[in-house]
């Protein structure tokens, strides 16, 4: 655990942002690659990149708040990031207008943007919650194993949360690099992504130290059983309609 990671000339530089950043960085470059492999010009995208950023964090720091609103007491406290706060699933709402938004200015297939970003993503979460890690934030259960870790937040080892979906999201990643290539419509990699992602974060919140929502379950865990359901919905009813379309003789 180390909030700060190191300081210069008087300056604190803070794990948490220093490693979402990174992650963010990281994703936009992959993104880069794979908009460059479909033929189009990865320059056309930086203000696109741009809006994904002020809305992934904007998305993920409003629900978070919402979600802890005791916590903050006032703006100041609101808008201070140093310490982390972000919802990952405000983050995925607040980048799904973006895109939303971007296609509809730009005239583009949103299928298709969707597709180049999403493996990403994956990684940029993957780097992402390293920086939760060393913050001491998302942390884990009590656990009695040697591998458990401190938090600043709670007491005793906790299981490490963040280091089990950083390698979950590094998996996943991969294997939407993998998919990319058998996907036959635009928008399936998407859908895989959350599919894979609300599968993730279902199974591993059992492991994370959070409040019961419903039936035992927390707001996360229900979320995602949800979005699990209609991405899988989704891409199956598309799969098969693109099947359809594409045994046709027309």
């Amino acid at each position: 655990m180390r909030p700060v990671l190191f300081t210069l000339g008087g300056i604190k530089f803070y794990s948490y942002g220093l490693m979402v950043g990174l992650g963010y960085v990281l994703g936009a470059l992959m993104a880069s690659r794979i908009a460059r492999k479909k033929g189009m010009d990865p320059d056309s995208l930086l203000d696109f990149f741009l809006l994904l950023f002020v809305s992934g964090v904007l998305g993920g720091r409003l629900l978070h708040v919402a979600l802890n609103v005791e916590a903050y007491p006032d703006l100041k406290a609101v808008f201070d990031l140093r310490d982390g706060g972000l919802s990952i699933h405000g983050v995925l709402l607040g980048g799904i207008i973006a895109v939303g938004l971007y296609c509809r200015v730009k005239q583009m297939p949103l299928g298709v943007l969707f597709d180049i970003v999403v493996p990403g993503v994956a990684l940029g979460q993957s780097i992402g919650r390293w920086g939760c890690l060393f913050n001491g934030c998302c942390y884990g259960i009590l656990t009695g194993g040697s591998w458990g870790v401190l938090t600043r937040y709670a007491p005793g080892l906790r299981h490490p949360y963040p280091i089990y979906e950083s390698a979950a999201d590094f998996l996943l990643f991969v294997f939407l690099l993998r998919m990319s290539q058998r996907v036959w419509f635009d928008g399936g990699l998407f859908l895989i992504y959350m599919a894979g992602y609300s599968g993730i974060r279902f199974a591993l919140e059992f492991f994370r130290d959070n409040r019961s929502f419903v039936l035992g379950l927390s707001y996360a865990q229900w979320f995602s059983a949800l979005m699990l359901a209609i991405s899988l919905g989704v891409f199956l009813y598309l799969k098969g309609k693109t099947g359809v379309e594409k045994r046709s003789p027309l």
